[in-house]
């Protein structure tokens, strides 16, 4: 057989494979109907410490037009209407924080209804078990892409989060969006309001 013909039947072959695309499910990004929470994330949370207020701040944002900002010293809810994510589906995810002031900042995701998956910066005030992903608080906006099965468990159901900055102003949370694979971090994902970029431009930790 021809080299000629054996390179158009690896071409042929390869436009008819099929694409393979993974799931990705966008927590937060920009409060949009197309989220999670269908547009309303911060209603969502229904629980508030030391008067802690969660709202929807357009002074602050990794991307696009909008965060979430919360106050100290958390606001949380265990069990979010309609939320029931197989981890084992996306195992990773990908978000962005800052925080003004205080000592350290959380965000705790709940399994099933029950709490014990956190990541942390600077100092864990509650001594909670968490990661701690670095010494002192983001300043600045920080990316991380993490494979939860990796950092915690496998075979649980994301059904609710908690924002925890504990002190300080405020912490600011955005770009929260659970992917089946790391390279899907590298992957432009639109949602209202947001410029096209990719993933891959973004600091990633």
């Amino acid at each position: 057989m021809k080299l000629f013909t054996i390179f158009a039947i690896i071409a042929a072959l390869l436009v008819m494979a099929p694409v393979a695309f993974g799931k990705v499910v966008v927590v937060f990004d920009e409060n949009a109907a197309t989220e999670l929470s269908a547009g309303k994330f911060v209603e969502g949370f229904g629980s508030h410490d030391a008067g802690s207020v969660v709202e929807i701040s357009t002074a602050q944002k990794f991307m696009g037009s909008s965060s979430v900002s919360c106050t100290p010293s958390q606001s949380y809810n265990n069990n979010m209407e309609g939320w029931s994510v197989p981890i084992d589906e996306t195992p990773w995810m990908t978000f962005a924080w800052k925080k003004d002031g205080g000592t350290g900042i959380m965000i705790q995701m709940a399994y099933d209804g029950a709490w014990a998956y956190r990541y942390f910066s600077g100092v864990n005030v509650t001594n909670w078990p968490g990661i701690q992903l670095e010494e002192n608080i983001p300043e600045d906006w920080m990316m991380y892409t993490r494979n939860l099965q990796d950092d915690f468990a496998a075979g649980w159901n994301l059904t609710g989060l908690a924002l925890t900055p504990w002190d300080g102003n405020a912490g600011y949370y955005d770009h929260i969006i659970l992917h089946t694979t790391e390279d899907e971090g590298k992957t432009a994902v639109e949602t209202s309001g947001k410029a096209t970029t990719t993933w891959g431009d973004m600091k990633a930790r």
